[in-house]
């Protein structure tokens, strides 16, 4: 007997009803929080870490001294355990551009939580990246009323 490949209208996704925690949608949404987390404790731990010598300082392995930069590795693996998770019940196809909803998050909690600046064209990039995400979000709709 021969295994039937499903496409992405005939995936388990069309066929289940998912609690919160593992519904899929919320899985994007958590890895992508993760993520975001995990940039911030990588770069407040390597900005407070020892400085090591001159020699190897290039490669940012001081930074593993840093509780911060292990909290952030810790965090990159949910992350990819939840990711995980959603290539599992999700088309890539649309699982992939919503995550991308971390290129907004990264520049705005670096900007309220270390305190960067966020430039005009930044800002602009930003609002296209939003606007990507609001087009995307129809196909996602549309697949989502299936579940």
């Amino acid at each position: 007997m021969k295994k039937r490949h499903s496409n992405s209208a005939d995936s388990a996704v069309t066929h289940r009803r998912y609690s919160l925690f593992f519904n899929p949608w919320f899985q994007i949404a958590l890895s992508t929080a993760f993520v975001a987390a995990s940039e911030l404790c990588l770069k407040r731990g390597v900005m407070e870490s020892i400085p090591a010598s001159a020699s190897w300082s290039w490669t940012g392995l001081a930074g593993l001294t840093s509780g911060l930069v292990w909290l952030g590795i810790l965090l990159v693996i949910f992350s990819f355990i939840s990711w995980l998770y959603v290539l599992k019940h999700l088309p890539l196809s649309v699982a992939f551009p919503a995550s991308q909803v971390v290129h907004v998050l990264i520049p705005i909690t670096s900007w309220l939580v270390l305190g960067e600046l966020i430039s005009m064209t930044r800002w602009c990039g930003i609002a296209f990246v939003l606007l990507g995400l609001a087009v995307m979000a129809k196909p996602a709709a549309r697949l989502e009323e299936k579940i």
